[in-house]
């Protein structure tokens, strides 16, 4: 009886031992990480403040045109990916189309957007809601808290993700702390940003033909999404907190 309590015991505390080492892990490589992530952000501030400018954009436009082949192919895609980790870029598909056509400008654009939101997935899986608490706005985790308790949640991500004037990439921040598998989201919800980078592209690449036509029909289809987008966007959200909180 007693060898048996002493077993128990030593047991326990070899548990205990291992919960406090795994512990000092995660905290250690939290910290790594932010500390990675918080180098890479103010390395990145000069690019940051750079491409919220026309200057800044046309300056980016002019580097990348100047490299050559699989480089510049290479940056652009960095760059659209970080426009999504960090979020306060502008969108820059509009360079891809430029630079690339619409179409290859348009899998670029998608292929770093997948990318950032991938790092995104993976980084808040790892860590779960400081790091998310770290970049997205307390009125933002309220006001999509809703998420974490839908069941068909899949359907109303790509409802949101289709609605313009939805943070998409602030969203991406908090859907890895829902119930959604990576592979239903990255399957079926991210198809649903493809409308807007084709947009997007397809202007850029008119834009560098000088095909006014097209631009304008662009620039019209988009001012029209917009605005329905800014005006309903709030009334939808509604109907979908609504439509939880009476279930």
């Amino acid at each position: 009886m007693e060898e048996t309590n002493k077993n128990h015991i030593f047991k326990d505390k070899e548990e205990r031992r291992k919960i406090r080492n795994k512990k000092k892990v995660q905290i250690i490589s939290f910290i790594a990480v932010a500390a990675v992530i918080s180098v890479a952000t103010v390395a990145a501030i000069p690019l940051i403040k750079a491409l919220r400018t026309e200057e800044g954009l046309y300056a980016l436009q002019e580097k990348l045109a100047s490299y050559k082949g699989i480089w510049g192919v290479l940056i652009f895609t960095f760059i659209q990916a970080l426009q999504v980790v960090i979020a306060v870029i502008p969108p820059i598909q509009i360079i891809g189309g430029l630079l690339f056509g619409w179409f290859f400008g348009c899998l670029l654009s998608f292929g770093g957007t997948l990318l950032g939101t991938l790092c995104i997935f993976m980084l808040v899986q790892k860590f779960g809601k400081p790091l998310v608490e770290a970049f997205v706005d307390e009125k933002h985790l309220t006001k999509y808290k809703f998420l974490h308790d839908e069941r068909k949640l899949t359907v109303i991500l790509m409802i949101l993700y289709l609605i313009p004037g939805i943070p998409k990439d602030v969203i991406s921040y908090i859907v890895p702390l829902t119930s959604i598998s990576k592979r239903d989201f990255f399957l079926y919800v991210m198809p649903c940003r493809l409308p807007a980078i084709i947009m997007s592209t397809i202007l850029g690449s008119n834009v560098g033909d000088g095909n006014l036509k097209v631009v304008i029909g662009v620039l019209i289809a988009a001012a029209v999404t917009g605005i329905i987008g800014f005006c309903f966007k709030d009334v939808i959200l509604n109907k979908m907190k609504h439509r939880k909180k009476s279930k």
